[in-house]
């Protein structure tokens, strides 16, 4: 029998709610709107400029990590001011937002490693066969995931989080990123963790959702945008700075084409921290040979490897440093008379 994750601690009935939390946890920025609006424009303006935010990429079961890393961050005394997350990260984000102390990620923790694929992705040959011929938006029931949310891991709404939490979605229509706030937590979860092609998109208020991962994996934007002005990234997919191995050359259609797809989003999270105004912090991801977003054998490594690198990672850690702008270069002036090039 391996050892728990985290010691035993209080439970949840002791952390207070959001409400009597002080003016780091219910002021929110103006965007979210309603009553936490009129809050943070009232308090002082120093306690919105200076917060802290924990971002949590997508990453299926990949995402495991980073449990690991909250147990270190937690242990080194780093607590946010809000959360956001997107797609399987959004779903940490807000159970650590529920409850976030060591118990509480210890309680995540165990989740994480009762999980199986079928928990959450159930296959069926009349739901494959649905899909394939277009009579279902989905190869998958999201019912399982489901009654996992429903278990008491979340706070059924997100505006009753110990720690304000953000779940960022797409909007199947545009492709643009929708940030949720407030609301049915486990109709916002399900949104962000439709994957497509396999869960079918949610409709929440109207709009048709998907997978947040696909317009915003590594949303510190929309933390930025919340006011957030040092940030901490909990990454689910390698390669980042210090990380374990280098990420593995994987074999397969199907391994290629997810490799493909992380390349991409990284990209994009890489562009995205190099737009942040504030101080962005990247935590090591580390290295595995697990290419399915729905395989969770390597999740007890992942918890543990996630852990372990953060605690090393904190013994020096550096912010992300802003690409050195390039000189911007000298136009070409051609003499009027002169004709186009390629046209002579």
């Amino acid at each position: 029998m391996t050892a728990p994750l985290l010691p035993s601690q209080p439970s949840f009935s002791s952390v207070p709610p959001r409400d009597d939390a002080g003016p780091t946890t219910d002021a929110r920025p103006s965007e979210a709107g309603g009553d936490r609006r009129d809050q943070a424009e009232a308090g002082d303006p120093g306690e919105v400029a200076g917060r802290v935010a924990f971002v949590f990429q997508g990453g299926g079961s990949l995402a495991a990590a980073q449990v690991g890393m909250l147990r270190a961050l937690t242990e080194a005394g780093i607590v946010p001011d809000l959360v956001v997350g997107a797609s399987a990260g959004a779903l940490n984000a807000v159970a650590y937002a529920t409850d976030p102390t060591e118990a509480g990620i210890e309680r995540v923790a165990a989740v994480w490693t009762s999980l199986r694929r079928k928990d959450v992705a159930p296959l069926s040959l009349r739901a494959l066969a649905g899909g394939l011929i277009g009579r279902q938006d989905g190869l998958a029931s999201s019912t399982g995931l489901r009654h996992l949310l429903e278990s008491g891991l979340v706070a059924t709404r997100l505006e009753h989080t110990v720690i304000p939490a953000h779940v960022v979605t797409t909007d199947l229509e545009t492709g643009h990123p929708l940030v949720l706030s407030e609301g049915d937590t486990v109709q916002a979860l399900l949104a962000t963790s439709a994957y497509p092609g396999v869960f079918p998109p949610v409709t929440v208020d109207g709009q048709r959702l998907i997978d947040g991962g696909v317009s915003a994996d590594t949303p510190v934007l929309q933390a930025e945008s919340l006011g957030a002005m040092t940030t901490y990234v909990l990454p689910s997919v390698g390669p980042t700075p210090g990380a374990a191995t280098p990420e593995p050359v994987p074999h397969g259609a199907f391994a290629l084409a997810l490799r493909a797809l992380n390349q991409i989003l990284g990209n994009a999270a890489r562009a995205d921290m190099s737009a942040v105004h504030g101080t962005v912090y990247l935590l090591p991801a580390p290295g595995t040979t697990i290419v399915n977003p729905f395989d969770f054998r390597g999740t007890g490594a992942l918890l543990a490897a996630g852990y372990r690198l953060t605690r090393a990672w904190l013994r020096d850690a550096t912010p992300v440093q802003a690409p050195v702008a390039a000189a911007p270069l000298t136009p070409l002036r051609l003499p009027l008379t002169a004709p186009a090039p390629g046209l002579a």
